[in-house]
């Protein structure tokens, strides 16, 4: 497979303010919640998330008061930010991410100086950076940017999420930064919670792009474990789950992988009403799936509802018929026809393979670079970093 342009492969977030926030886990939220005075106890995530952006947006109304009168809800992130940056003689470019970058530099560069030394390495040690600590900020500047362009190499905290114990997130080295910024970095003092929460929403932006999650659909016959395997390179029977997995959903991070999960499921119809509410929340943030029909079965009802609900979810879908190899030639183009018909899919989201085929047909997985291709693809399109999937790490390794 022809690995893709390096440049295309981080696509530039473009979502609002409240959309990022939406598709963070609820934990991941405090952080900036506390920066911005919410009690967040009693809150789910949307009400969370929802909460987190007003109240930012309103931080940044009290010197945007223009703006108010002329926006009936206040200004936007990109008003509040862009007006932040104008004040910070920081160079505002129309692009939200390069802004808040822009934002964190110039912290960097003006006020490190001024930290204590316990202060400077808590920064250091959050971007894992190797010691010493410079003492000076430019210098610090200068390794802070060649960390941050390493893109995908990002830290993996452990939470404690109740029923999901122990479940591996992505912790970008910034979170969280609140702590340790000094209030002599503030001109005014309206700005020690206005740049905090900047700072934290920027965190969140990265852990967005950066975790991956895949869903794996199909009924027990389907030959789920075969896909996971021939995609992936994971064998379900020699890599635990994430902590707090059930039997009805397995979560797995890949070995070697900072951010990179894949949920293996039964289905998505009566799965989500067993499992604990933190493993909803990691079904609901599935950037997409692959669901497997077996060749053999055929679409059935319990295929069609599940299918539904993956559909439902407002995700990109493929549906992979799997072991077309044990079906008659001659049969197959007419089974594929009827398969495709009753799932009401496009073509270019339907496709046939055999991933574990007969050994006397194929001694390697049938259809597989077609499927890979349609992952990377999609994840690049919904703005994801898609380069710790298993087939691309292997291309860049062999050059």
């Amino acid at each position: 497979m022809e690995r893709p342009d390096q440049r295309a492969l981080i696509v530039r977030e473009r979502a609002g303010l409240a959309d990022l926030l939406r598709r963070c886990h609820r934990a991941e939220l405090l952080p900036l919640a506390e920066v911005l005075g919410i009690r967040a106890q009693g809150m789910g995530l949307a009400q969370l998330a929802v909460a987190c952006e007003r109240t930012l947006r309103r931080r940044g109304a009290q010197d945007l008061w223009n703006m108010v009168l002329r926006k009936g809800e206040g200004p936007s992130y990109e008003d509040v930010l862009a007006d932040l940056a104008r004040r910070k003689g920081v160079e505002v470019s129309g692009d939200v991410e390069a802004t808040e970058r822009a934002l964190l530099e110039q912290w960097i560069e003006t006020a490190w100086g001024d930290m204590p030394a316990s202060e400077r390495e808590r920064v250091w040690r959050r971007l894992q950076l190797e010691l010493p600590v410079p003492a000076e900020g430019h210098q610090a500047l200068v390794s802070m940017s060649e960390r941050l362009k390493q893109g995908a190499k990002y830290g993996v905290g452990v939470m404690a999420l109740g029923g999901l114990r122990a479940l591996p997130l992505l912790f970008p080295p910034l979170v969280p930064l609140a702590g340790v910024l000094m209030v002599g970095w503030f001109g005014r003092a309206r700005e020690d919670v206005l740049l905090p929460a900047v700072l934290e929403v920027s965190a969140l932006r990265q852990t967005v792009r950066h975790r991956v999650t895949i869903g794996v659909v199909g009924s027990p016959s389907s030959g789920k474990d075969a896909a996971i395997k021939a995609i992936f390179g994971l064998d379900s029977g020699n890599v635990n789950p994430v902590a707090g997995s059930t039997k009805a959903v397995e979560i797995t991070r890949l070995p070697d992988a900072t951010a990179l999960y894949v949920v293996n499921t039964p289905g998505m119809g009566d799965v989500i009403e067993q499992v604990t509410e933190e493993a909803r929340q990691v079904l609901d943030l599935i950037d997409v799936f692959v669901y497997i029909v077996n060749a053999q079965g055929g679409v059935q009802a319990r295929e069609l509802a599940d299918h539904r609900a993956c559909v439902a979810r407002d995700r990109p879908v493929l549906a992979v018929v799997n072991k077309i190899d044990t079906l008659r030639e001659s049969d197959r183009e007419r089974y594929l026809a009827d398969a495709r018909s009753k799932l009401g899919v496009p073509g270019e989201d339907f496709l046939a393979a055999a991933f574990d085929p007969l050994p006397q047909l194929s001694d390697t997985p049938i259809g597989l670079e077609a499927v890979r291709d349609w992952i990377a693809t999609h994840l690049l399109e919904l703005g994801k970093d898609p380069r710790e999937l298993p087939w691309l790490t292997e291309c860049t390794e062999s050059e």
